[in-house]
């Protein structure tokens, strides 16, 4: 979404709008205001609103998962690459404010259509590949998928929760910390 035409203006709008105001506060009317087109133009890129938002989330899903797997060295082990994948998560939450609000409050949503949430879960399909790999290995605790996700994705969220809301300074130490219980819950203990 870094370029200047009409849909990428009207989704980074439709971004900024439904993430202060919420989905039934933001008509078309007032995306159209803020990307600066015309409402009918809206209709030309996009079937409604519904649309704009599955769009959106399947592009910044999109994003996330480029941004969760740079950086990952071949040979890494299952703890750094647990850490790689937790912290990369966390700096796309708190270096794109909007998009991780907008996940945050998206993400089980009965807007978003199914076939995005299969391409969702298509990506993430790294994350079980890892947790089988440290099962495999003896590192990680025979724990469901589901489990750690919930358990991963709940640390980063609420840490994104204290961040934007001025209630906690997001320092190193801080996050080395937090990763740290978080590997001590799904680790096995020799």
């Amino acid at each position: 979404m870094q370029g200047n035409s009409k849909k990428d203006r009207i989704l980074r709008a439709t971004l900024k709008l439904i993430t202060e105001n919420g989905f039934h506060a933001t008509p078309v009317s007032m995306i159209a205001q803020e990307a600066g087109v015309g409402a009918g133009t809206i209709y030309r890129y996009f079937k409604s609103k519904e649309s704009i938002i599955n769009e959106l989330y399947d592009i910044i899903m999109k994003e996330l998962h480029e941004a969760t797997m740079a950086n990952i060295p071949p040979d890494i082990s299952v703890r750094d690459e647990f850490y790689t994948k937790w912290k990369n998560i966390l700096n796309f939450f708190i270096t794109r404010e909007y998009e991780g609000r907008f996940i945050s409050q998206y993400m089980t949503s009965p807007y978003i259509e199914r076939t995005v949430i299969e391409e969702t879960k298509r990506r993430n399909i790294h994350l079980k590949l890892l947790i089988e790999r440290g099962i495999s290995q003896g590192e990680i605790r025979r724990v469901d998928y589901n489990t750690i996700a919930v358990y991963m994705w709940g640390t980063i969220k609420q840490l994104h929760y204290l961040y934007v809301n001025n209630a906690i300074n997001l320092t190193e130490e801080l996050i080395d910390d937090i990763y740290s219980v978080f590997w001590e819950g799904i680790r096995i203990h020799k």
